[in-house]
């Protein structure tokens, strides 16, 4: 392994998957067909590989500050928006945060702009719902190669953004629990004890957390994330709106 390789490693970097690889070919074609200067064109094409080697979600890939509206999101948009001046600190001391509230009011939003603000800064970025978290470590235990490749990321990225957690689950994953909770513990503490920092939104409250993945879990969060009251209009419904007034214009 080269210097260069492993570099990247300890930065929790992987290689595109097959598929990402042609995916990014298709935005490539799209980009390059598209309006702009060369310039533009070359930055938009390594801004969208780099949203999808963090496997940001489409929807969210445009998304600008000005998207914030409602009156419920001013006060946590200030917030953010100071954290990610002071994003390197928070990187030197691990400080990651925990949006939490009720269905749609912007908790993944604000976790992906803190996300392409660290992209933009040249930190290594990975978004993944925790729900895929427990899948994929479900399936890499036969799979040392797998297993080793989802480490590298899950603990040596430097912005980790979790999405929806303290999710339920039912029928075969709810025996699974003892087993989940013993590989969320090793990696948080282990992404803690290297001053990472993990990003995360959830629907729940913290009593709930603690119950769906024990005491350590919490304990884990609550020491290297500040938890975020996200309130306000349900923020899918408020840009689905601003797309169909545009018919009226």
């Amino acid at each position: 392994m080269s210097e260069g390789e492993i570099e990247k490693t300890l930065r929790g970097h992987v290689d595109l998957t097959p598929m990402e690889v042609g995916e990014l070919k298709r935005l490539k074609k799209r980009i390059m067909d598209g309006e702009g200067t060369p310039q533009e064109k070359r930055e938009k094409l390594e801004r969208s590989a780099k949203y999808l080697g963090a496997s940001l979600p489409f929807s969210y890939w445009n998304m600008t500050w000005d998207d914030f509206t409602g009156k419920g999101h001013q006060g946590v948009k200030r917030f953010v928006q100071k954290y990610c001046e002071r994003i390197e600190e928070a990187l030197e001391h691990g400080q990651g945060l925990i949006f939490s509230g009720s269905h749609g009011t912007g908790k993944t939003a604000f976790s992906i702009m803190i996300a392409k603000d660290a992209i933009a800064k040249g930190y290594t970025v990975k978004y993944i719902p925790v729900a895929k978290v427990i899948d994929l470590l479900m399936e890499s235990f036969d799979d040392k190669s797998f297993r080793a490749d989802l480490f590298t990321v899950i603990e040596r990225v430097e912005f980790l953004i979790l999405d929806d957690l303290g999710k339920e689950y039912l029928g075969v994953k709810k025996q699974l629990n003892p087993m989940v909770q013993l590989n969320l513990d090793s990696m948080l503490r282990e992404r803690m004890n290297r001053n990472l920092v993990t990003i995360a939104s959830t629907n729940f409250e913290k009593t709930i957390i603690k119950n769906q993945y024990g005491d350590s879990v919490l304990s884990i969060l609550q020491g290297a994330c500040k938890f975020v009251e996200v309130t306000g209009p349900d923020f899918r419904e408020v840009k689905m709106k601003q797309f169909w007034d545009s018919f009226n214009g």
